[in-house]
């Protein structure tokens, strides 16, 4: 029907924290992260249909100290499988899933801790960059570890204003969507019935 990260823009849209906005733009973070800047209500697909690509794209830069070309990529870093493959990664102890590194954090694993809070600063980066370039009214974040609150939103937040240029938009209003995880299946719903539906 529609790509998952437009269709709970469109739900925002309609129905949830970006109702009042003319202009706002949508993050999803779960299992991937994806974006969708809404315009007057309607989320804007691009020339291609591809418009919200964040985070599978490598951000390439280079080493000023020693020249190494660096590719980090967003997903690798501050997705929900990313956190887990990350701790995992430093850490004795084996962790399945997100919410795991998440309460380890909230415990003070200070593993935990260091995967947690520079993963919300790297989505906090892009983030902060994309309001640069969009200048939206407010940035609403869904999905199940966008809505998660915690070390990861705290840092994410921080980030975010920091990486905002303008002073007049570093306090631009940054919520989490009303309708969580499920705004995807709602705006699809929503969709169908906008596109097919027949007449009364």
């Amino acid at each position: 029907m529609e790509a998952d990260s437009r269709a709970a823009a469109f739900c925002e849209a309609k129905f949830g924290a970006g109702r009042n906005h003319r202009i706002f733009l949508y993050v999803t973070v779960g299992t991937g992260i994806g974006s969708s800047l809404v315009l007057d209500g309607i989320p804007y697909s691009g020339a291609r249909g591809s418009s919200g690509t964040l985070a599978s794209s490598p951000l390439t830069t280079r080493c000023t100290e020693c020249g190494v070309e660096l590719r980090p990529v967003l997903e690798q870093i501050a997705s929900g499988p990313a956190l887990v493959n990350r701790y995992n990664h430093v850490s004795s102890k084996r962790v399945d899933k997100a919410e795991e590194v998440l309460a380890a954090a909230a415990d003070a694993d200070p593993n935990a801790l260091h995967v947690v809070q520079t993963a919300g600063e790297a989505l906090g980066a892009t983030v902060g960059l994309m309001v640069n370039m969009l200048d939206p009214e407010s940035i609403v974040v869904g999905g199940g570890l966008g809505t998660a609150g915690g070390l990861y939103w705290e840092s994410f937040v921080t980030s975010t204003q920091r990486h905002i240029w303008s002073d007049a938009h570093r306090d631009l209003p940054i919520v989490t969507a009303a309708y969580g995880s499920g705004a995807g299946f709602v705006g699809a719903a929503a969709f169908a019935l906008q596109r097919y539906a027949s007449p009364a």
